[in-house]
């Protein structure tokens, strides 16, 4: 498929594939997109459900002045019984939960009034309705579209979109048919909206996603070695850390410094000094295993990440670096580093910041004593 795409429309037209895909499945997403993604639906669910639950409780005034008691009144249960489980979703809802837990709490969220909805159409579709009662009717019939353009404000996935919208288009087109009502005319007009308002809706998914995705592609990524910057470094290690203790496994941190990195740029410039940081980190990235985040923690110093990783798994990994180390200075010499490492469980540390600072300590003794070295846990020494 990637060599079809390639042939035909060359390696721009492959990147604008994958792009497409990433907005329809995202099957490789970044995990701190993800966080933010999920963070953003459980943030705007909450504002949906309180937006929701005014209107449905005044509702039920404007059902009194329009309807018979028979039939408002049995609407207004059904309006109560919706902002009861509105109020309760507000109380339940954590920003912790997991994005299905939060897709399905939003499933719930839209299906309260559609349900309304159907009730409505069971009580009214059959009468002959005038003056307000018909208005009161029309607007009911309104819900299905309201629904859909409360999705628009949630940064789906296309997948995520169809798998909420079409349940909506489909109560819509055969709710009448509830209540007796099966103009077949009349249901193919409905459903021709519907997928017109269908089509705005992933249209505007599709572009706040990508917006999303792009924002935080340049909020998340340091420009120049095109890593991780020290603020999204530091969400993606505090992450890590808090699901490495919940679940008992274990998490390893190096912290790498560049040696005698201020004489490149004292000597050849900070063009080569930027040439030089740029090759170290690609260097460093192919160290790792490819889900490693590897962050740019200032200047020259790196860190890098190693979820489920124990102290012997990242040994493995860093004798890699001998004897090439991560390139070649300006003057032909190797570019060395001096590396710290701490692991979670073998340090028997508590929180991330005594992770990345123990690390840390150890990239210092590493220099101190003689620089292009790696001081692992129980000052084991790598040269």
């Amino acid at each position: 498929m990637k060599a079809i795409v390639i042939a035909l429309f060359g390696l721009a037209g492959w990147r604008k594939v994958t792009a497409f895909m990433d907005l329809v499945l995202a099957l490789d997403e970044a995990p701190h997109l993800k966080r933010h993604r999920t963070t953003a639906l459980m943030a705007r669910l909450r504002l949906v459900a309180a937006s929701f639950a005014l209107p449905t409780l005044l509702w039920i005034g404007f059902d009194m002045l329009a309807l018979e008691p028979g039939s408002w009144m049995v609407l207004a249960a059904a309006r109560l019984g919706a902002v009861a489980c509105f109020l309760l979703l507000l109380m339940l809802l954590r920003a912790e939960w997991s994005r299905p837990v939060g897709l399905v709490m939003l499933a719930v969220t839209l299906a309260l009034p559609l349900g309304i909805y159907v009730v409505a159409e069971l009580q009214l579709g059959e009468q002959t309705l005038t003056g307000m009662a018909a208005v009161d009717r029309n607007l009911y019939h309104a819900l299905p579209y309201i629904v859909l353009a409360g999705l628009s404000v949630f940064p789906l996935l296309i997948f995520e979109s169809l798998l909420l919208a079409l349940p909506v288009v489909l109560v819509a087109v055969i709710g009448p048919a509830l209540s007796g009502q099966t103009d077949a005319v009349s249901m193919a007009s409905t459903l021709w909206i519907l997928l017109l308002v269908l089509g705005v809706y992933l249209l505007s998914g599709m572009i706040q996603l990508h917006y999303m995705t792009a924002l935080l592609g340049r909020a998340s990524y340091d420009p120049l070695t095109g890593v991780f910057t020290r603020s999204s470094g530091m969400e993606s290690i505090e992450f890590h850390f808090r699901v490495a203790s919940e679940s008992g496994k274990p998490l390893a941190l190096a912290f790498f410094d560049i040696d005698n990195f201020k004489s490149i740029n004292d000597r050849y410039g900070h063009d080569e000094g930027d040439r030089v940081l740029k090759m170290a980190a690609q260097a460093i990235g192919n160290l790792v295993r490819r889900g490693d985040p590897v962050v740019r923690w200032g200047g020259e110093e790196f860190l890098v990440l190693f979820p489920d990783a124990s102290a012997e798994g990242v040994e493995i990994a860093l004798k890699r670096l001998f004897p090439d180390w991560l390139g070649l200075r300006p003057d032909g010499l190797p570019l060395t580093a001096s590396v710290g490492v701490a692991e979670r469980m073998a340090d028997d540390l508590s929180d991330w910041p005594a992770l990345v600072e123990l690390a840390d300590q150890r990239m210092y003794a590493a220099k101190t004593t003689g620089k292009a070295r790696c001081i692992l846990p129980g000052n084991k020494l790598l040269s």
